[in-house]
C-alpha cells in the first residue's frame, strides 16, 4: 500500500491528451472520440488549454436538446474554466481534487504545457493508457 501512496499522477496518465479548437464543431469532436476511443477531449484556444468536453457534455448538451453536432461549437459546451493538475502531483491529490470538483477527468500539466489527461479509470486500474489519434 505504502509503495501506491508513492505513484504519480505521470505514472497513470493516458497520453497524449487529445485537443481541439474552441472553433470545432461537436461533430468533429464526436468523431474523434469515437475513432480514439475515448470519452473526453481537452479544447484549445490559441493552443493553451481553456476547456474539456466530454461525451456526456455532447448527450445533455446537444443530443437531448435536438442541436445539430455540425452547427455546435466546441466553446459553447466546454466546461469551463479547466480544472487541471501537474504530472508530479500524488495519485492521491488528484483523488482528492476529483472528488472535491465532482470531475472524473482531469487534464494534466508539465512546466504549463498540456501532457496528459488522468481519469477516475486510469486510477482504479491504475495504468496509463497511451491514445494513438486515428486520421481521417
Amino acid at each position: 500500500m505504502a509503495a501506491e501512496l508513492l505513484l504519480e499522477v505521470r505514472d497513470v496518465m493516458t497520453y497524449p491528451a487529445i485537443t481541439e479548437d474552441e472553433d470545432a464543431s461537436v461533430a468533429i469532436i464526436s468523431k474523434d472520440m469515437k475513432l480514439s476511443r475515448i470519452g473526453s477531449v481537452v479544447i484549445t484556444k490559441e493552443d493553451k488549454p481553456v476547456g474539456i468536453i466530454t461525451d456526456h457534455d455532447i448527450v445533455v448538451k446537444v443530443i437531448m436538446k435536438d442541436r445539430n453536432p455540425s452547427k455546435v461549437k466546441a466553446e459553447e459546451i466546454m466546461s469551463s474554466p479547466l480544472v487541471t493538475i501537474e504530472a508530479d502531483a500524488s495519485l492521491m491529490g488528484a483523488c482528492k481534487l476529483l472528488a472535491e470538483k465532482g470531475i472524473r477527468r482531469l487534464p494534466v500539466t508539465e512546466d504549463d504545457a498540456l501532457v496528459g489527461i488522468v481519469s477516475v479509470r486510469n486510477i482504479l486500474t491504475r495504468e496509463p493508457e497511451h491514445v494513438r489519434k486515428y486520421l481521417f
